[in-house]
């Protein structure tokens, strides 16, 4: 029989990378004389000479049980696997497998596991193609964007992220890390199709970090990176071949790569030679004819077992929807590691020492406010460093340090020393002790704890600037935090913020915010410079005892439910000494804090 009909189908509501490699792997196919295009929805009805391709771990995941295959369909379904062993997503499409009637892998090291596993598996060796490629190889072309590092949030990526970034400090960096959970439109940390590959035509060097416990390289976005030009630097993967490390990329152990990257881009010669040298291989040699037409026999194959049956003995079901959903429950589910959110199930029927404690926390706020009052002591204003070119006089920095809270003299002194300096230093010390001796900020004392969301409105109240750069005592800074956030909100944003390493739990606050998420999750935090106007509007932070923990949430929630401008600055450039406080009113009754912020909506 003649070549089949190839339809590449995937979910509405699955990840758009999928669509974007089915659009290849169809370019292919046609490229070697096949027929093939790609569908999104439901399977269409079929004939004789049809044969679908879907990605089993979304396809038969994300699709409603409704509209999924019949039998006879996914006996004529070839399942195009793309995940690594050791991830949860591999084991699910190793799971699926017996349902269809043949599978190819775009990687060696999961072809091989799915082998030993017993399954019939084929590789499709990946390549070269003019879909990805945004550069064409011009030696001349500007790259303006020194590493770029596009791969889903996960713990180990993100511990691995917060500590190369000292190295990668002085570089321009972009750290696109979009949650794990299907992409359907772009995002601020999510490139697609051309937007994608035009960026990395800018970038100089891609930083690559494998996801849990996989060693495997991820091939699809090393080649769009080779196919742009752009080195890629990766940690140790088991399956290179057939690319060379010191010829096409760079490899270095997981904890310098870092460093690696920062050697590299100092080394132009070397960085050319990587360049030219890995776009000429995979343009050249590295040819999706072979893995097209190996696609084609297996459709015929199955085509010629597996006919489709008569229109007259197949089920009725509704006609499919293919529209593509703006975006998806998976997008809100919250992380496993963080037990606060879980529902119910996360409290004891006894409530406990601890939550008698939390409940006690409104009558000893009402207390210190009766029976202390602040204490203001105005010295001189923040000195500025001599290699500083920037003072910047409508720009306040506001810093509360709670019980527990490290100095923040190390904090001020990083702020004293950056490329662009704020005009001046507010600090409260919200129940804690005053150091003796000099002081370079401005001071509020609360001799007994007021909370961190009064002493954030009194230090509002104190200052005078139409810039407030918001952190934590329990912070250091890069040199070249103010001069970057205070780019992005002089581009028209009226707040910006960063990713913050944390020594637990790797980035935080590396997502925009999204009402969605923020309903569920409190992932931002302190680490943002904010226009006065926007704070005015919202009323400034939460004061309630309640939300002790969730000031910045309450703060968060606000800016995303008016739609206030936004920018996330995509590089890491501040740092926590030590993880989140212990023993607030959202870890002792998780419940009734979650209940008082969502009543504050």
């Amino acid at each position: 029989m003649a070549d089949p009909r190839l339809v590449l189908a995937s979910a509405p509501g699955g990840s758009a990378f999928m669509e974007e490699l089915f659009e290849v792997v169809a370019d292919a196919v046609r490229s070697a004389g096949g027929r093939a295009e790609t569908h999104l929805g439901p399977l269409p009805e079929d004939d004789d000479d049809t044969v679908f391709v879907v990605v089993p771990h979304e396809y038969l995941v994300v699709l409603p049980e409704a509209q999924r295959p019949r039998p006879d369909q996914l006996r004529r379904t070839i399942a195009f696997c793309v995940e690594h062993p050791g991830t949860r997503t591999f084991d699910t499409s190793a799971s699926l497998l017996p349902q269809f009637g043949g599978a190819m892998d775009i990687n060696a090291d999961s072809t091989g596991e799915l082998v030993r596993r017993g399954h019939d598996v084929r590789r499709f060796q990946l390549g070269y193609t003019p879909l990805w490629d945004q550069w064409g190889g011009d030696p001349d072309s500007v790259r303006d964007i020194d590493v770029t590092y596009l791969g889903t949030a996960e713990h180990r990526r993100s511990a691995l992220l917060a500590r190369a970034a000292r190295d990668l400090d002085g570089l321009d960096v972009r750290l696109l890390t979009p949650p794990h959970e299907p992409m359907v439109k772009p995002r601020p940390d999510f490139l697609m199709n051309r937007a994608k590959h035009a960026h990395l035509a800018r970038s100089r060097v891609l930083l690559n970090l494998h996801r849990e416990s996989s060693k495997a390289l991820e091939w699809v976005r090393v080649l769009e990176a080779a196919c742009n030009g752009c080195v890629v630097v990766t940690e140790p993967s088991r399956d290179l071949a057939p690319f060379t490390a010191g010829r096409h990329l760079v490899v270095a152990r997981e904890t310098v790569v870092g460093a690696a990257t920062a050697a590299l881009l100092r080394d132009g010669e070397l960085e050319r030679s990587i360049r030219t040298e890995a776009y000429r291989y995979v343009r050249e040699e590295l040819d999706m004819g072979p893995s097209a037409r190996q696609l084609l026999e297996l459709a015929a194959d199955l085509a010629e077992r597996h006919p489709a049956p008569a229109r007259s003995d197949r089920p009725v079901r509704p006609a499919p929807a293919v529209a593509r959903p703006a975006e998806t429950p998976l997008a809100v589910d919250t992380p496993s590691w963080d037990p606060r959110f879980r529902g119910e199930a996360s409290l004891g029927a006894d409530p406990g020492p601890d939550r008698r404690l939390a409940a006690r926390l409104t009558v000893e706020r009402t207390e210190a406010a009766r029976r202390t009052e602040d204490v203001v002591c105005t010295p001189a204003a923040l000195p500025l460093a001599p290699s500083a070119p920037e003072r910047v006089p409508d720009l306040d920095v506001l810093i509360v340090r709670r019980a527990g809270d490290p100095g923040v003299t190390a904090l001020v002194d990083d702020l004293a020393r950056g490329t662009a300096v704020p005009s001046r230093v507010l600090v409260c010390q919200d129940g804690t002790a005053e150091p003796a001796g000099p002081k370079p900020y401005d001071l509020l004392h609360h001799p007994l704890a007021r909370g961190a969301g009064y002493a954030y409105n009194r230090l509002l109240a104190e200052s005078r600037a139409d810039l407030l750069l918001v952190l934590d005592a329990g912070m250091r800074c890069s040199p070249h935090l103010v001069a970057r956030l205070l780019a992005a909100v002089r581009g028209g944003a009226d707040l910006a913020h960063c990713p913050v390493a944390d020594p637990a739990a790797g980035l935080v606050g590396a997502l925009p915010p999204e009402s969605r998420r923020l309903a569920r999750l409190p992932y931002l935090g302190s680490g943002y410079l904010v226009r006065r106007t926007v704070l005015e509007r919202i009323g400034g932070w939460p004061d309630d005892p309640w939300l002790e923990g969730l000031e910045h949430h309450g703060v968060w929630r606000e800016v995303a439910a008016r739609d206030e401008r936004t920018a996330l600055v995509q590089q890491i450039l501040l740092s926590r000494v030590v993880p989140d406080p212990p023993a607030r009113p959202v870890d002792l009754d998780p419940q009734r804090a979650w209940a008082a912020t969502n009543a504050k909506r």
